[in-house]
């Protein structure tokens, strides 16, 4: 395996703790019923997945803006996060690919002096949601990843990912280095090098020297 050059980090669960960005939403704003509904109609193959988070982003239309920043922002951080972070940035380029809300992968990025931060964007017409720039699709982050590794001229040989659901899997292909942090899936397992079973983002740290 080449040395690795960049660390690409999926967000919900592994930067962050808790049930992801659009769940919290939904429970903050009381829409986690007609959500499900939508969640079964796409894993029933009824609907595309661009087409599933439309009609989430749908159940929030005018709600203000910063209500939703303000949500977000309340998501508790991985725990060994304030360490891991900074302590990786010396030696590496670090990246969040994620198919969570571009507000949470801003902040997290801007926090700790992240490179990029690749996620959903909800659109806003005077200050209150109006629809979504669907940018990260459930099999987008190897595709994501290819362009950020050609960009920074480092081959995928030379980057990592951290995940921990089937939406990773396209990234774990094409990574030179997998690691699945609390996978919420077994399939996801079987595409790692490495399995972590503890929400202590340290425990990563091992891998990279």
């Amino acid at each position: 395996m080449k040395e690795i050059k960049l660390i690409a980090f999926d967000l919900d669960g592994v930067l962050t703790d808790g049930c992801g960005s659009w769940q919290e939403v939904h429970k903050a704003l009381g829409t986690c019923d007609a959500a499900e509904e939508h969640a079964k109609e796409y894993l029933a193959g009824k609907i595309t997945f661009d087409e599933w988070a439309r009609k989430d982003t749908e159940l929030w239309y005018g709600v203000d803006i910063e209500r939703i920043r303000e949500i977000l922002y309340k998501i508790d951080l991985m725990s060994g996060i304030e360490f891991t972070i900074p302590r990786l940035r010396r030696d590496y380029k670090l990246v969040i690919i994620s198919g969570g809300l571009q507000i949470l992968a801003d902040r997290i990025k801007n926090m700790f002096g992240m490179d990029y931060a690749i996620a959903n964007e909800l659109l806003t017409e005077n200050g209150r949601v109006s629809g979504i720039q669907q940018i990260v699709d459930f099999k987008g982050k190897g595709k994501i990843l290819q362009e950020i590794a050609e960009i920074s001229d480092i081959d995928l040989e030379e980057c990592a990912a951290i995940g921990d659901y089937l939406n990773d899997i396209p990234m774990f292909k094409v990574a030179g280095f997998r690691i699945a942090f609390n996978p919420k899936d077994e399939r996801v397992v079987k595409f790692a090098d490495e399995i972590i079973y503890e929400k202590d983002l340290t425990r990563i740290l091992p891998y990279f020297k």
